[in-house]
């Protein structure tokens, strides 16, 4: 458990990062991205898919928890 440590730390830190420098695109990329916003052009403005790199690990968890919510909440 010790070895993830650093993975978690560093993917936190890029979150953060991401909601402080672009609150409003991070939060609707993972919206986007998790099935709970519509496919809207205006809204597809602010998706940013560039937060999307393969190592911010707590993003991907994120979007990978709205698509649950959303998919348990539509059925």
């Amino acid at each position: 458990m010790q070895s993830l440590t650093p993975f978690l730390v560093e993917s936190l830190v890029r979150l953060l990062r991401l909601f402080v420098s672009w609150p409003a695109a991070s939060v609707t990329t993972i919206l986007y991205y998790g099935e709970a916003l519509p496919r809207n052009p205006r809204l597809q403005r602010l998706v940013r898919d560039e937060l999307l790199d393969d190592e911010n690990f707590l993003l991907h968890f994120l979007i990978a928890m709205f698509r649950c919510f959303c998919k348990s909440r539509k059925k």
